[in-house]
């Protein structure tokens, strides 16, 4: 489940949206507040690093190339997924 509220979905709050009655047992819910401004350049890098030296385990899933966007978006879609679905630009 994705919600997104503020400048991209336009919206600051949902109408009667309750995620916690809405996820099922051995699930969790993640929540983001905040602005590209408050993410530096310094502590992404500090991030990409700690992630290359294996130190934050990340769950990717599967990997699509760009040209395969509309793939990852069915695979998306159909909740193939158990981790990130990423799609590579290069």
């Amino acid at each position: 489940m994705v919600c997104m509220t503020g400048i991209l979905g336009n919206e600051w709050t949902m109408s009667e949206f309750t995620p916690m009655g809405d996820i099922p047992s051995l699930r969790r819910l993640t929540v983001y507040m905040g602005e590209s401004k408050n993410l530096s350049k310094d502590l992404l890098q500090e991030f990409i690093v700690e992630v290359e030296r294996g130190n934050i385990k990340l769950n990717i899933d599967k990997v699509f190339d760009l040209s395969e966007v509309a793939q990852a978006h069915q695979y998306m879609e159909d909740n193939k997924a158990r981790g990130k679905i990423v799609v590579a630009l290069a």
